[in-house]
Parts: structure tokens; C-alpha cells; sequence
């Protein structure tokens, strides 16, 4: 039973992939057995990703890829008692809410005793994450767990040191499609949302970063892997600097609580993005001159930059013409079909490389001190108005280097640009007015 550890916590087993003691202890301690599929209104559902199952099929296609349920599968749902060990100060953090932030974290610690769901819609680089430390501390000293979760794994690896630095007297687990590391259960959990497939009733409290973010927005069986992980009487947190409508609607009908902050951790403002029509394309003459000269100018000064290109090949046609015209240029792409995109991020948050050339893959949850932020073909179809306001978010993040530009190239000023824009400098002025 050396294993007992990677079942516990409301994870959903395929009974196929377990020995014949372990399903016995796992019964005996309070786990349930549940059919791999379930009926209502006459249709078919999978009980691990509660996705429709078509009549013409035996097995679940859309968590295949966490394993294969068929109709004749038997699923054990496993316990979610837990006893952790108690905590009086599990916060070892040292740093200091501000004023604004102070207020938005004891708004989430009294959701958190009323059990409500909450809505923080902050700007980018408010500090989201260190304004749910108090909650998080309050949750351990209860004796509960809490899953941190977030649609894209670069976030969640960014989280992973951030917590753990914050709560290291508490266990905790990183999770996610290119973890190497066992399930095991921990009070703190952070992963990607597709993880809280795996769980059924399993956390006490669930913070979901990035909600508006591919690929959990309009992703109905995200959407309810998020529901079903969370006990009953536990409550989930979103954060955003974009929420999405059907959020911002529950709020409306008062089925969400919901905190506000215009304003940034060091108090200036976001940084507003500067524009610029391009006459001709983008690789005309190799490299349109207005670029060249833009990239020539940041490799004189020595500043970092972050592009950021609405799909891949055109990212790496510009990367391969850019190397031949800037020799002493060091850069590096990346992109969601980049195997070491971890490590490339993190060699350019390292100032290993001065350039980093990107997609909207690293459009949120990732922080870089003293850089230019620029985006190439900015109206672009692939740039909606949302991925352009958090782009232009990367740029300022650090007190010391608040006032990074950010710049805008394209040959139409579309209806994106024009509401990204003009919706930072509607956040700018609520953060001095409201």
C-alpha cells in the first residue's frame, strides 16, 4: 500500500489500473464505486469529465487522454477525509498588502467563511496572487485544502515558487500535463484546470486564475470539472483582469460576490500602449523599416523585449530574418508547440537572452522586470481586444521599471485596438477617481 498516498483526495480511479488490496483499503476508508458512465434525460454521460457520450460510442473521447473510461468501467471515487497537520501561522511571507489590496483580501477571507463564490477582478499586476495569501493562510490554519488552479502551465510553474516560498511549512503539489511528479495529496494543490478532471468533491476551496484565458473560456467541460472538484460547501475564487460576461452577469444577479482594484501593487498606472500604422506589410523588405529601426534602436540602448506575433509561422519567418540582420541580437521563440518553453521563459526572465519572440501563449501570468513590450499586426484577427489589454499588461509590472512601453504596429486601426486602448485608459482613470 505504499501508493495509498497517490489515490486519496477525491481522485476519480479507473478500478482497471488498481491491485485488488488497494481497491479494499480504499472502500474501507470511505471511498465510493461508481459506474464509468451515468444516465439523464435519456442520455449517456462520463462520470469522470461529465461530457455527453454519443450512442454509437463505448468509451469517453474527451478525457482520453487522461485515460480510457468505456461503458463497462467501474470508477472509484476516493475519499476526501483528510487530517492535516495544524498550522497557527502557516504565512511566512514578508511582504506588505497595500491599503486597496488589504481591503479586497479581507473580502475574500469573509467569502470564504460565508462559503461564496467571489470574483476579483483586478488589473494586470495588482497583485493578484498576494492578495490571496491571507485566504490561503486562513484556509490552512482551518485544516482545509485548496487548489490553485490556472488554464495555462506557464502560470502555474510561475505560481509554484511564489507559494511555496510563502506557505513552506505546508505540503504542496505542482500539476499539470508535463509533470513528472506523482499525485500525491497535499493541502495546497496548484495545477492546470484540466487536472480537477481527476477529482470529484475533493477541495474545500478552489482559486481559478486566468479564468477568461484559453483554453478554459467557453470550455464546457472545464467549466464543470471546476464545479464538481469543489466540496459542497466550499466555495471558488476567480481571478481576472478581463473577466468574462457570464461571471460579470452572475454578479449582476447577485450570485457572485465580487472585489474590485484599479490600480497596481506600486500605484502607477498601466502603461498605455503606443500606436503605429504601418504603411506597408510587416516583412516588407525582409523587416517593414519602421520595425528595423524600432529593433535597432532596443539593441543600441541594450533593453529587453518581448514580440509578440498573432500565429507561429509568421513568428518564425520574422525570428529567421531578424537573426540574419541582427547577428549580436540574442534571442529566442517560443511557442504552445515548444517542448522547452519552460525553460526558455525562464532563460529570458534569467537576462540569458535579450529578446524573446512569442505568440498569445504568454499573453498573461507571466512577469519580467524592465522590458519593451511590442506586438506585430496588433488587428490581427487572433488579437482580440481582451489579448491585446493583457499583452500591453506585461509591460510596467516592477516598481522600479513601471513605466516600460508598449507598443502597437499595425496597417488598420481596428475596433480591438481601439477598445484596448481606450479601456486602459478608462482603468487609468478609474485607479485615480474611484
Amino acid at each position: 500500500m505504499n501508493k495509498l498516498n497517490e489515490f486519496l483526495g477525491g481522485r476519480i480511479l479507473n478500478l482497471k489500473v488498481l491491485e485488488s488490496d488497494e481497491v479494499k483499503h480504499l472502500l474501507a476508508i470511505g471511498s465510493e464505486l461508481k459506474p464509468g458512465f451515468f444516465r439523464k434525460d435519456q442520455q449517456d454521460y462520463c462520470r469522470r469529465c461529465l461530457s455527453k457520450i454519443s450512442d454509437d460510442s463505448d468509451y469517453c473521447r474527451n478525457c482520453l487522454n487522461m485515460g480510457k473510461i468505456t461503458r463497462d468501467d467501474q470508477l472509484i471515487i476516493s475519499s476526501t477525509e483528510t487530517n492535516f497537520e495544524f498550522q497557527e501561522r502557516p504565512m511566512k511571507w514578508e511582504g506588505r498588502l497595500t491599503q486597496l489590496q488589504n481591503k479586497v483580501s479581507h473580502e475574500l477571507i469573509n467569502a470564504f467563511k460565508a462559503h461564496k463564490d467571489h470574483l476579483v477582478w483586478a488589473v494586470t499586476g495588482a497583485g493578484k496572487t498576494e492578495m490571496t495569501f491571507p485566504l490561503i493562510s486562513e484556509v490552512i490554519r482551518s485544516g482545509k485544502r485548496i487548489a490553485l488552479c490556472s488554464p495555462r502551465v506557464d502560470v502555474c510553474v510561475e505560481l509554484f515558487p511564489r507559494i511555496k516560498s510563502a506557505f513552506p511549512e505546508t505540503t504542496i503539489g505542482l500539476y499539470h500535463g508535463k509533470s513528472k511528479e506523482p499525485y500525491q495529496i497535499t493541502q495546497i494543490m496548484i495545477a492546470t484546470t484540466h487536472q480537477l478532471i481527476r477529482f470529484e468533491k475533493a477541495f474545500d476551496v478552489l482559486i481559478i486564475d486566468e479564468v477568461d484565458s484559453y483554453p478554459l473560456a467557453g470550455n464546457q467541460m472545464l467549466q464543470d470539472a471546476i464545479t464538481k472538484a469543489v466540496k459542497d460547501n466550499g466555495n471558488i475564487y476567480y481571478l481576472s483582469a478581463t473577466p468574462p460576461k457570464i461571471l460579470l452577469d452572475k454578479v449582476e444577479k447577485k450570485q457572485l460576490g465580487i472585489s474590485k482594484l484599479y490600480q497596481r501593487f506600486h500605484g502607477h498606472p498601466l502603461p498605455e500602449p503606443k500606436c503605429h500604422l504601418l504603411y506597408k506589410s510587416t516583412n516588407f523588405l525582409g523587416v517593414n523599416p519602421i520595425i528595423y529601426l524600432r529593433i535597432k534602436k532596443m539593441l543600441t540602448n541594450k533593453q529587453r523585449f518581448m514580440m509578440f506575433f498573432p500565429n507561429i509561422p509568421q513568428m518564425l519567418q520574422f525570428e529567421n530574418v531578424i537573426i540574419k540582420k541582427f547577428p549580436k541580437l540574442k534571442l529566442i521563440s517560443v511557442s504552445s508547440k515548444d517542448d522547452k518553453r519552460l525553460e526558455k521563459v525562464k532563460s529570458f526572465r534569467e537576462s540569458e537572452v535579450q529578446a524573446i519572440f512569442t505568440t498569445t501563449i504568454l499573453e498573461r501570468g507571466v512577469t519580467f522586470k524592465n522590458i519593451i513590450v511590442i506586438v506585430i499586426d496588433a488587428d490581427a484577427t487572433e488579437f482580440s481586444k481582451t489579448a491585446l489589454i493583457q499583452i500591453a499588461g506585461r509591460a510596467g509590472r516592477a516598481a522600479d521599471s513601471y513605466d516600460d512601453e508598449v507598443h502597437f504596429y499595425y496597417q488598420n486601426y481596428n475596433k480591438q485596438i481601439k477598445n484596448a486602448c481606450a479601456e486602459i485608459k478608462y482603468l487609468n482613470w478609474c485607479a485615480k477617481n474611484v
